[in-house]
């Protein structure tokens, strides 16, 4: 049986777009990011660095948390259920400090020839790009790929 979640929606105020997140409401709420756009095929996510992870004392910012948070901004842009990311190809451009306060990271999807998605997320932090990376996911039926086949 599939939870449901109430969402509040999303509006795009310069195009009148409204959309409501369908996947990953759990990872919102459990993390920093605050959801700032979210469009058919467009997603803006900002991760508020004080309360991500440092590394140690000289208050850089774990890279894992930049990358979680351009794969929720980049399942956000698709915001399709059963839509996973299946392959990422990152760059780390610049480490950032808990001083820079904010990171925001922007997706847009598109559709390839085979089906899948191919997401384009970038992080910047006050206007410098610190993060790129291109993601692709697949829409996942009913049956999970990991189940054995029965004998």
């Amino acid at each position: 049986m599939e939870e449901t979640v109430e969402t509040k929606p999303h509006v795009h105020e310069e195009e009148g777009v409204e959309e409501i997140l369908q996947t990953h409401i759990k990872i919102q709420e459990n993390h920093s990011y605050e959801l700032l756009t979210l469009q058919p095929n467009f997603a803006r996510v900002k991760l508020l660095t004080k309360l991500a992870e440092k590394i140690d004392e000289s208050d850089y910012i774990y890279e894992a948390s930049l990358f979680s948070c351009a794969n929720f901004c980049a399942v956000a842009a698709v915001n399709e259920r059963q839509n996973h990311i299946i392959g990422a190809k990152t760059e780390f451009l610049n480490p950032v400090k808990l001083e820079d306060e904010e990171i925001i990271f922007e997706a847009t999807a598109t559709t390839n020839s085979s089906g899948k998605k191919q997401i384009e997320v970038i992080g910047s932090v006050k206007g410098i790009i610190v993060f790129e990376s291109s993601f692709i996911s697949l829409k996942l039926d009913k049956k999970s790929l990991l189940k054995e086949e029965p004998k």
